[in-house]
C-alpha cells in the first residue's frame, strides 16, 4: 500500500479521529495497538487499529494476542489497514498467514470553505428543511435504520456505538415536503468535521437531500472552529464518489480490511 497525496502523521491524525468517532463497545491495548469489539456490528468497530507501536511486545506476540482476543468473541480476527500501520510491513504479513483482502474504501478530504462554495444553499431547495441534533436523536436513527435497512439484531448495536460518541456530534435530518427523507452525521474534533451515517430513504434519493445535508453539517462545524471534512466511501460505492467529488471531496488515502475467519 503506497500513498503520494498524504503525509502518515496526517494520516495518523483522521485515523485516531475516525475511531474516536465510531467508539467500539470493548477495546483493549497490544502493544499501542487497539483491538476493538462491538458484537461483530461494523468492521470498524470489530477490527484492530494497528498504528501505534509501543515497543512493548514483538510482533509475533501482538498477532497472537488479536487472534486470542477475538477467538475468545467467537468473532473472526480482522485488521483495519492503512498507510499508518506499525509495523509498515504488517499487510504484507498478515497476507502471508492467510488474511484476505475486503472492503477497500477511500477516505476523502475536503476544506469546509470548499463544500460551502461547491454546495447550494437550501433556498435552492424550497421543499427542505433541516433540522440538528447535538444530542442522540431516536427518531433519527429510526429514519437511518429504515434507509439502510438495519437488522432489529444490529440496530440497538448500533445505536449504543452512537450514544457513546464523546467529541461533539450532530444529528441532521432533512425533511421533504414536511416528511422526513434523510439523515446524516457530523463529529467534530480537532479541527476536522468527520462525516458519517449519510442515507436517504428511497423515494427522495436524487434529489439533493445528499448535498443539503453535507452543506448543513459544514455550517454547523464551521461554528465550533472546524475547517476540514474528512469522510470513508468504499471503492464500489461510485455514486457516492460522484457526489462527493462534485462538493469538493479529493482522495486522500485509502485502507482495507484482513480477515481471517
Amino acid at each position: 500500500m503506497t500513498n503520494t497525496m498524504t503525509d502518515p502523521a496526517t494520516i495518523l491524525t483522521i485515523e485516531t479521529l475516525a475511531a474516536n468517532a465510531w467508539p467500539a463497545a470493548e477495546v483493549e491495548m497490544c502493544g499501542g495497538w487497539r483491538l476493538r469489539s462491538t458484537q461483530g456490528v461494523t468492521r470498524r468497530a470489530n477490527s484492530v487499529w494497528p498504528n501505534v507501536d509501543d515497543g512493548a511486545l514483538s510482533l509475533d506476540a501482538r498477532l497472537a494476542q488479536v487472534e486470542a482476543f477475538y477467538a475468545a468473541r467467537r468473532l473472526p480476527a480482522i485488521y483495519q489497514i492503512c498507510d499508518a500501520m506499525q509495523p509498515a510491513q504488517l499487510d504484507a504479513v498478515l497476507a502471508a498467514r492467510g488474511y484476505t483482502l475486503e472492503a477497500p474504501t477511500f477516505v476523502q478530504v475536503a476544506a469546509l470553505a470548499t463544500l460551502l462554495e461547491r454546495l447550494p444553499s437550501l433556498r435552492h431547495y424550497p421543499t427542505f428543511e433541516v433540522e440538528v441534533s447535538e444530542e442522540f436523536d431516536p427518531q433519527w436513527f429510526e429514519l437511518y435504520c429504515s434507509a439502510e435497512t438495519v437488522s432489529s439484531g444490529a440496530a440497538p448495536v448500533r445505536r449504543a456505538i452512537l450514544e457513546r460518541i464523546s467529541p461533539l456530534h450532530g444529528f441532521v435530518t432533512l425533511y421533504a415536503d414536511g416528511a422526513p427523507a434523510a439523515v446524516g452525521m457530523g463529529v467534530v474534533e480537532a479541527g476536522w468535521l468527520g462525516i458519517f451515517s449519510m442515507a436517504t430513504l428511497p423515494a427522495y434519493r436524487r434529489q439533493g437531500a445528499a448535498r443539503a445535508i453535507l452543506r448543513t453539517l459544514a455550517v454547523w462545524a464551521q461554528l465550533y472552529d472546524a475547517q476540514r471534512a474528512y469522510l470513508q466511501v468504499m471503492a464500489h460505492n461510485i455514486a457516492a464518489q460522484a457526489l462527493y467529488a462534485s462538493a469538493g471531496f479529493v482522495t486522500a488515502y485509502r485502507y482495507h480490511y484482513r480477515v481471517k475467519e
